[in-house]
């Protein structure tokens, strides 16, 4: 099938041919009118460039190369995409301010797309997952920049939390963005986040979380508000004696391809759903072979340098000139040989829940169903794998709180486009992020000037996906209006 490219012409002054990718344009152009965006975003901002246009090309870069709100700058300064939005040359500082209003005006924003998405999507129910995870910050805001646990692999660094909540699926649509300093920890910053979508939630929905935000404070407000929980349950010595009875013939057999098997204890206010994988058993198993392993060779270095008679490493000593320190170190290597070191290692570092877990919840439901709908959880952490690695959300870098509350903004919008397009187009329903703005970005715009003063557009790059998406949902929209100022095609 020969491939179409689209002809657009309008009364201008000529002007040198010009070429742009188009597809996250249009794509972003489209949802920012369905959303009603232009009410959301645009009312906060009456004089000077308009803030519409200015968001608009941000989104849009950020589904594409998505450097910094500077390179943002550049790629909006071409004459091309001035032309498209309609702007006359700007300083990038103008798109600095633009994030720094998104910052202050975030909870306004983000309440008012809650109510977009629902007018949107018709829900028979509204069931939430929520997750946190946090973001290595290069910059010196005090309120944010704190030391924590990292969950960005970056631990040296001071970080921010990002807290989100998301439809579970299968609409998988963002409704929810929190964000707090980098030392706070998932059971307090849940609070945060379950008050910004209580308003999205129906009567009886399910929140599913991990075990960090399991505290008995957020379960009560949970059930006061007349919803569900479901969550991992922080394991004790009883829960420990449940699974030292495990029985294959009395337990519920729930997965054989994976050896799974469930154990319901129904409380009065609860019930905890206990679970026994194989398959988990094997996967705890060769990790503790390989901490096992770790172990070993620090063994074995201390070891060289006590047989040396050298210190030892820096990072097995206390180097502190206030603090008077004596140790001595023997290691039990010298006794066994490695394979029987190794045995010991793992014995001792075994804990016996190897292969088990629990959840728990106040909704009474098969076994089968609590564990789907836990596993469904995945699809936030999928969501944070897209915000860091293909729209390239961390580290943060810019100076002020409200910048950074803005940026973040700017890439939970831009990702609820594509979730929205994902769910809207059946192509794209179990496409990554980056292979549809990949797709788009391969969508082309020449603009040729002639000589009598028309500028012409010609479209060309389409591939399967790409016009799949202009044709399923913004064929109703933008390809008939194109029409309607004197488009045609040709090959």
């Amino acid at each position: 099938m020969q491939t179409q490219s689209r002809l657009r012409t309008t009364r201008i002054t000529p002007n040198e041919n010009k070429s742009f990718a188009i597809g996250t344009v249009l794509m972003v152009d489209d949802w920012y009118e369905r959303l009603g965006l232009h009410e959301i975003i645009g009312r906060h901002k009456r004089k000077g460039i308009d803030l519409d246009a200015l968001v608009r090309g941000m989104l849009a870069y950020k589904l594409g190369d998505n450097f910094s709100v500077l390179r943002a700058g550049e790629w909006m300064s071409s004459p091309a995409v001035l032309d498209h939005y309609g702007l006359e040359p700007f300083n990038s500082r103008a798109l600095y301010r633009a994030v720094e209003l998104l910052g202050q005006q975030r909870e306004r924003i983000v309440l008012e797309l809650q109510d977009a998405i629902l007018g949107l999507c018709d829900l028979p129910s509204t069931d939430i997952v929520l997750d946190w995870t946090s973001l290595a910050y290069y910059g010196d805001e005090p309120r944010l920049a704190k030391y924590g646990y990292s969950r960005d692999h970056q631990p040296g660094e001071r970080q921010l939390t990002l807290g989100v909540a998301q439809l579970a699926p299968p609409h998988n649509i963002p409704v929810g963005m929190t964000v707090e300093a980098g030392n706070v920890n998932d059971s307090d910053h849940f609070r945060r986040t379950y008050r910004q979508v209580r308003k999205v939630l129906m009567e009886g929905s399910l929140l599913v979380f991990d075990k960090g935000a399991n505290a008995k404070v957020n379960l009560v407000a949970i059930e006061e508000d007349g919803h569900d929980y479901l969550t991992s349950k922080k394991l004790n010595k009883c829960d420990d004696k449940v699974f030292q009875a495990f029985d294959p013939r009395r337990w519920q057999l729930i997965d054989a391809e994976e050896g799974t098997y469930a154990f319901v204890h129904k409380f009065p206010s609860r019930v905890n759903y206990y679970f026994f994988s194989s398959k988990l058993k094997e996967d705890h198993e060769a990790s503790l072979g390989r901490l096992a392993e770790r172990k070993l060779e620090e063994a074995k270095t201390i070891q060289r340098s006590l047989d040396s008679g050298k210190g030892l490493p820096k990072r097995f000593c206390l180097r502190n000139p206030l603090v008077d320190v004596s140790y001595e170190y023997q290691t039990k290597l010298t006794r066994m040989n490695e394979a029987a070191a190794l045995r010991f290692l793992v014995e001792k570092l075994r804990t016996g829940r190897e292969g088990y877990f629990c959840l728990t919840s106040n909704r009474d439901m098969p076994p089968a169903e609590a564990l789907a709908r836990y596993r469904a959880k995945d699809a936030v952490e999928k969501l944070f794998h897209s915000l860091k690695s293909e729209l390239r959300v961390r580290p943060i870098r810019v100076w002020s709180e409200d910048a950074v509350y803005g940026v973040l903004l700017l890439s939970f919008i831009a990702q609820l486009m594509v979730c929205l397009t994902r769910l809207t187009v059946e192509p794209a329903r179990t496409v990554a992020t980056k292979f549809i703005a990949s797709s788009l970005e391969k969508l082309t715009v020449t603009v040729v000037a002639t000589e009598d003063g028309w500028k012409r557009r010609f479209y060309s790059n389409f591939d399967p996906m790409n016009e799949a998406i202009l044709t399923t949902f913004m064929g109703e929209s933008r390809v008939s209006a194109l029409e309607n100022e004197g488009e045609t095609a040709c090959s």
